[in-house]
């Protein structure tokens, strides 16, 4: 499943390119992600009246449910290391969700989110037998 992890806002005088720069760094050096995860930075798509350049986004590629919980403990002890902490979105599917800290709570809910099968385009439910 991908994963698109994305930083709003400058937080403690980083820019948001700075921040996820940091943030691809920390989750590429950590072996429990990079174990179960391809991680990569890529631009994210400029917007009608957009000024400037696009924005970096973090893409991670996560092979099942244990690593996307894996992923979000990661996200949150990075934010919790920042001196001020961004925040931080992760996005799948037109789910959102934002990574507040690393409880089991927090990781539960966005692990549960994400992972959610989602509906099909041709309108068939597919979580019922």
């Amino acid at each position: 499943m991908q994963v698109a992890i994305v930083i709003d806002g400058e937080a403690g005088g980083e820019s948001d390119d700075q921040l996820s720069t940091s943030l691809y760094r920390w989750l590429t050096q950590d072996p429990e992600v990079s174990r179960h995860a391809t991680i990569s930075l890529v631009p994210e798509e400029s917007r009608a009246g957009d000024m400037g350049g696009a924005l970096d986004v973090i893409n991670a590629v996560v092979t099942h449910g244990i690593a996307l919980g894996n992923l979000a403990v990661a996200v949150a002890t990075w934010r919790a290391s920042r001196p001020a902490a961004p925040v931080v979105r992760l996005e799948r599917d037109g789910v959102t969700v934002t990574v507040e800290d690393g409880s089991p709570d927090t990781v539960s809910r966005i692990v549960d989110a994400l992972n959610r099968p989602q509906p099909n385009t041709r309108g068939d439910r597919t979580d019922q037998p």
